[in-house]
């Protein structure tokens, strides 16, 4: 049982692949760009133009 699980990932590795990434970027640009996150991408984009007391 455990040696055709391994010949199928063997055989069928260079797809799974590509299916793993696929799915996980296509889950990472959605979490990025949900509409619920506006708020902290304006706030993250005024980060450089905040005065910081720490500058020299």
């Amino acid at each position: 049982m455990i040696e055709l699980i391994l010949d199928f990932l063997a055989a069928n590795a260079g797809m799974i692949g590509l299916i793993f990434f696929f799915i996980f970027f296509s889950i990472v640009g959605v979490w990025t760009f949900r509409p619920s996150a506006k708020s902290d991408h304006i706030k993250h984009s005024l980060i450089p133009l905040e005065e910081n007391s720490n500058d020299q």
